[in-house]
């Protein structure tokens, strides 16, 4: 496998696991909802949960950006080197 394409399939599972990370937060926020959970340490959790999940989404927005930008850096490395091998 070249480079680039080891770099594809790290991205794609890397965005797979960011995926199974936020359906796993929706499913704890429908399992705290005030239907299944009362009380006031749902209350609290909801309160904490809510400083968390805002927290986790940030940082799987910013581990996606980062993602995207290496997998963009290694298409032009790998392009660049295409090109220097044919002596374009």
């Amino acid at each position: 496998m070249s480079r680039e394409s080891d770099c594809r399939e790290d991205v794609r599972r890397l965005k797979k696991f960011a995926d199974e990370i936020e359906q796993t937060m929706d499913n704890v926020q429908t399992l705290c909802g005030h239907a299944t959970w009362k009380g006031p340490k749902s209350d609290r959790f909801r309160g904490e949960w809510a400083t968390h999940k805002k927290s986790i989404k940030d940082t799987l927005a910013t581990a996606r950006a980062e993602i995207d930008k290496a997998l963009t850096r290694i298409e032009k490395e790998e392009t660049e080197k295409k090109k220097a091998g044919t002596g374009n």
